[in-house]
This record gives C-alpha cells, structure tokens and sequence, in this order.
C-alpha cells in the first residue's frame, strides 16, 4: 500500500498544463490486453473470440475474419459521464483531449 502513499503525493504535486503538445510527448499506452484474460464486471459475461474464417477462399483469395463479444465493463475502458448521470455526455461525446494528459510512469 506504499506505493499508493507514492502516486498520490505526486499526482498532488503534478502541475497541470494548459496545452498538452502530443507531437513532443512521450506516449504510454495504459490499456492492458483484450482476451480470455480479461477482467470484468462480476456479472458481466466474458470475453467471447469465434473465429469465422481463416484461409484461402474457393476464389482464391485470402480472408481471415472473427466474431467477438465483450461486456462494456471489462478491460481498461471508458466510462462515459451518462453512465453516472442523465444527459451528460456520452463516449462519442467526450473531447479526445480530456483522454489523454501529463502522467508519471512509476516502475514498481
């Protein structure tokens, strides 16, 4: 539980900025993998990965294609503020840049 002592006092400290400049930042892709192994929402149902097809066609070409199934509350995800409040906005809604900022990646 120390570390979480940790990531609070500096998220504290943190200084916002005005304008986040993506073309001279570092990005960290925070999103964890999309699979069997994914965790959900205790009711929710699991992720589901059928494949349709994987090959050469009786034409000749090649195709490959799936179908997949997942509960919105699984994995890393967006909850979007008209999940907690009536006409708030929904996921299309919300600006890109209120999805990405400054961070600090603590290695632990």
């Amino acid at each position: 539980m120390m570390w979480l002592f940790w990531l609070v006092l500096v998220t504290g400290l943190a200084t916002p900025a005005s304008a986040l400049e993506l073309d001279a930042a570092r990005l960290v892709d925070l999103t964890h993998s999309f699979d069997a192994d994914t965790i959900y929402w205790p009711t929710a149902k699991p992720f589901l990965l059928e494949p349709v097809a994987h090959g050469v066609t009786a034409g000749g070409w090649w195709y490959a294609a799936n179908n997949f199934c997942a509960a919105e509350h699984g994995g890393t995800h967006l909850d979007a503020p008209i999940h907690f409040a009536e006409g708030r906005w929904t996921a299309d809604q919300v600006p890109l840049d209120r999805l990405v900022g400054p961070a600090l990646v603590v290695d632990l």
